[in-house]
């Protein structure tokens, strides 16, 4: 951290005085612009790059971010997961029955009209075949009727929940496009039976949209489970979650481990680092490439302006400002890369795709999620590529002795 402040501090200062050089040297920076309008072909195609690695970058970090939104918006501060100690997944947690009928009584669990907010749940893994042609495991979650009110951003957007005891189904909208066969009245094969598509439901991007959902004790009687896998109960306030943990994990009859759903949801969250590794391999390999493009414009502009160079200098224009002109000169490139490339990556907000999650092995369905914040990132992004792609040669303008320049050598 210390390190990457030592090395952004340079770099903060010489832009400062960029900009206070742009305020105080205007004729040569105009003098710079007009030049990039009439060498149309180079500026374009600099731009071009520019905002190919731009554009990249910021569909690589829109990414993670949809993961991070599908996982963050899946949680509620006030809910709490119940799983087995150490298990750190409902996948590989289990709860017997007898401590399941002790938890559901627990007096710190909310009440409503029906009795204690709390669903016993099951999860398991089922290979799906995927449009593509290839398979992939898709969580297969079986839940109480009350684990459906526990989780408000799911909304039923097709058909009907299931009933107990009928082998129903409901399936999220999103994955109907990348796993066929999910179209409602459809059969699902699954724990060797045909399970009904009854309805479909949309989770508001949340980790549910990757998710087959029927009632619990189908789901264990087809899977031949025992056990339940964890228990979801909703606490008055967030703040008796802590107090709901202690007299749980207390309780020796239960031996049981609490952790707040938000925090489950955040451990989760970890299945896009691969993605981000890769995305910035990537990226770091493309922007080499679009620092050298910038560059190799910046240096033929000046090696064919030698003459203009030498006139401004004989003007009376000091290096300082040749040097903050072809500096400006490089930003303004890049910058318009940079915007070109985040508004192409526009294009790419909101398209479904997946990846497997290397925690729970199972497919997650999440959208690219542009915002803002990241244009904004590729924006900068764009800038600091026009620092360093066109610091040296503006640097070898400034340098260029006046009876060269005028001599155009």
């Amino acid at each position: 951290m210390m390190l990457g402040l030592l090395l952004l501090l340079p770099i903060g200062a010489y832009l400062a005085w960029l900009i206070w050089a742009l305020v105080a040297y205007p004729v040569p920076l105009s003098y710079n612009l007009r030049s990039l309008w009439q060498r149309k072909v180079s500026s374009l195609s600099t731009a071009v790059a520019i905002a190919l690695v731009v554009g990249i970058f910021v569909v690589v970090l829109s990414l993670a971010q949809g993961l991070s939104v599908a996982f963050v918006s899946s949680g509620r501060s006030d809910q709490a997961l119940v799983l087995r100690p150490n298990a750190r997944f409902e996948l590989n947690s289990s709860i017997e029955r007898d401590r399941m009928r002790i938890l559901k009584v627990h007096p710190l669990l909310k009440r409503d009209a029906e009795g204690p907010m709390a669903s016993a749940e099951v999860v398991v893994v089922k290979l799906f075949p995927m449009a593509d042609g290839t398979d992939n495991n898709v969580t297969v979650r079986g839940l109480e009727r009350e684990g459906i009110a526990l989780r408000p951003q799911v909304r039923l957007v097709q058909g009907r929940w299931f009933r107990p005891g009928l082998s129903e189904a409901v399936v999220p909208r999103k994955m109907q496009g990348r796993f066929p066969g999910m179209e409602l009245g459809r059969s699902l094969r699954m724990g060797g039976r045909e399970w009904t598509i009854v309805g479909t439901f949309d989770a508001g991007g949340a980790s549910y949209e990757s998710e087959v959902w029927s009632d619990v004790n189908d789901v264990m009687q087809a899977f031949r489970r025992e056990s339940y896998s964890a228990m979801l109960g909703r606490l008055e306030n967030p703040d008796r979650v802590e107090g709901f943990a202690k007299t749980v994990e207390d309780d020796k009859r239960l031996k049981l481990e609490v952790v707040r759903e938000t925090d489950y949801f955040k451990e989760l969250t970890k299945a896009g680092d691969p993605i981000k590794i890769l995305g910035n391999l990537i990226t770091l390999i493309l922007t080499g490439a679009a620092i050298f493009a910038a560059m190799n414009t910046m240096y033929a502009a000046v090696a064919g302006r030698t003459k203009e160079i030498g006139t401004l200098r004989a003007l009376g224009f000091r290096q300082r400002e040749i040097l903050a002109s072809f500096q400006w000169e490089s930003i303004f490139l890049c910058l318009t890369g940079g915007i070109l490339g985040s508004g192409l990556a526009l294009f790419a907000n909101g398209i479904q795709t997946g990846t497997t999650s290397f925690e729970t092995f199972s497919d997650v369905s999440f959208a690219f999620t542009i915002t803002p914040g990241l244009m904004a990132q590729g924006v900068a992004f764009s800038l600091v590529m026009g620092l360093l792609g066109g610091f040296l040669p503006a640097w070898r303008a400034s340098r260029i002795p006046l009876t060269e320049a005028m001599k155009g050598g």
